[in-house]
């Protein structure tokens, strides 16, 4: 049984504490391998569904995993047997999920010593929710779980999941260009219009015209290559731009 490593390891060495803005979700595939490595899993998946849709017509999506065997647990066994279960769960529960070829149920870590013996454990697989409302909903996938974890080291598990899981999401939305990246003045009147302030009321508050304000948002709106005001929020709040 492979002992579990509390750090990243070798493949984040160099990350810094502030986010990078990946180009492509190929750059996130060393970060999605480290959280395998850290549950000892013989492979991983990025698993997203658009919150807009999910429920009613939504289908989870596969938009990452490493290569998988031809045999044994796998994520196409998973979403074949329960993927009604697997949406239903993303908005009922954040408590991640266990799964083997016999069905799928509530992972409680501190129940897993007592579940078999190590050398007679039989194969699993864990399911990280990762609802994170407007921007998206999904999750992190791991088959072939062999670490001891315990209830620490699963939230641990849990928070790389959330992480990984924002940042593949972003890339659903694009990034602004640096030439097309939006001013302080734009982001600060989205913001407002973000708050329910109306174009007067935020002229008053930041000393501008109504027909500035007007013009910071349209612009704005523009760069976010968005149909309207209500779309050029939310882009920005999934973008992080504003909250």
């Amino acid at each position: 049984m492979a002992a579990f490593s509390d750090s990243f390891g070798p493949q984040s060495a160099g990350t810094s504490a502030s986010p990078q803005r990946s180009g492509s979700i190929s750059d996130l595939y060393p970060k999605a391998i480290a959280i395998q490595r850290l549950a000892a899993a013989r492979s991983f998946a990025v698993l997203s569904v658009n919150a807009r849709t999910a429920l009613a017509n939504g289908t989870l999506t596969v938009r990452m995993q490493s290569p998988e065997e031809e045999t044994g647990l796998s994520v196409s066994h998973l979403l074949g047997a329960h993927s009604s279960v697997l949406q239903t769960h993303l908005w009922v529960s954040p408590i991640p999920l266990k799964f083997d070829m016999h069905g799928i149920d509530l992972f409680p870590p501190m129940e897993f010593e007592s579940d078999y013996p190590a050398e007679d454990r039989p194969e699993f697989g864990l399911a990280f929710p990762v609802p994170l409302g407007a921007m998206g909903n999904g999750y992190l996938v791991l088959c072939g779980v062999e670490a001891e974890l315990d209830a620490d080291n699963c939230i641990d598990l849990h928070r790389k999941s959330i992480g990984l899981m924002r940042e593949a999401l972003k890339l659903d939305f694009g990034s602004v260009a640096t030439a097309e990246a939006l001013s302080d003045r734009e982001i600060e009147c989205l913001q407002l219009v973000g708050d329910g302030l109306k174009s007067e009321a935020i002229g008053e508050r930041l000393g501008l015209s109504v027909h500035t304000v007007n013009a910071y948002l349209g612009s704005a709106t523009t760069k976010l290559d968005a149909v309207n005001r209500i779309q050029a929020i939310a882009k920005a709040i999934r973008l992080g731009l504003i909250s």
